[in-house]
């Protein structure tokens, strides 16, 4: 599915109709979102202190560790929304699990793919057969690729998106790739060559992009930027609209900036 279609059914702008502000009744909507631990849920936390009160909206955050189980919840009903996921990787979950989730435009912030290594300094001492992992999700196994495409250690088949192994036509240090779960990349380092790994667990594993990052993913591309998802058909819900809006606040921008030093992206 292209971009501009996938985004026309799933996405929404909402500079839609305004969301009520019950804080002046002392009354508050409650809602219940799901993260990841870092930056996610740092984020949040950040709205939950300095922006919700305000706004009238009671904010419980729900910790997963993992994204599929972020996912499961809202799709059981669990959580009223979720704040951890891109565009593609919520596309691909939908249709390998047969629901639709609806994403919320502009997003939020991006978390660059890196390229680490506990065994390189430089990409220029990677030997031939280099072991090298890279998620095992259809989006950020792209994402990775492409990070190893513009470093020059392969070539993808042009026009190909998403990117996979498979689509290797060029690979002059025959470099080998390993498919991981993606909250495995930073603790499989010691046992391979290179790993492509996402901004959120780089972020968690307290590495900095500018000095530990052998490569990193470039910050042209939005759609990679994590936003709010609900299910398709809560996307009107006031809360959830409240939310987002908290989210895209300048505040919080600044705090993205501030606190994470060019690692996680504000989105304009």
């Amino acid at each position: 599915m292209s971009q501009n279609n996938f985004a026309s059914n799933t996405t929404v702008n909402p500079s839609i109709a305004p969301v009520g502000n019950t804080s002046t009744t002392g009354v508050k909507d409650k809602i219940k979102v799901g993260v990841t631990p870092v930056p996610a849920g740092e984020i949040l936390e950040f709205v939950k202190k300095n922006l919700a009160p305000e706004a009238g909206l009671d904010i419980e955050t729900v910790t997963f560790n993992d994204f599929v189980q972020n996912n499961t919840a809202l799709k059981d009903g669990l959580i009223d929304a979720n704040y951890f996921q891109h565009i593609p990787f919520m596309e691909d979950y939908g249709k390998k699990h047969n629901f639709e989730m609806y994403a919320f435009t502009p997003q939020i912030h991006l978390n660059p793919v890196g390229i680490f290594s506990k065994k390189y300094k430089s990409l220029k001492d990677v030997p031939n057969k280099a072991l090298v992992s890279i998620p095992d999700d259809v989006s950020n196994a792209h994402r990775a690729l492409k990070v190893l495409e513009e470093s020059g250690l392969i070539k993808l088949k042009p026009n190909v998106r998403p990117a996979s192994p498979k689509d290797i036509i060029t690979n002059p240090k025959n470099i080998q790739i390993k498919e991981i779960p993606g909250a495995q990349a930073i603790p499989s380092l010691p046992d391979v060559d290179l790993a492509g790994v996402t901004g959120n667990w780089i972020v968690q594993a307290g590495l900095k992009t500018d000095k530990d990052a052998l490569a990193l993913e470039s910050a042209n591309d939005p759609i990679y930027a994590v936003t709010v998802t609900t299910l398709k058909g809560k996307e009107t819900d006031p809360r959830i609209k409240k939310l987002y809006k908290l989210l895209r606040d300048d505040k919080v921008k600044q705090f993205i900036k501030d606190k994470y030093q060019g690692a996680v992206l504000a989105i304009p």
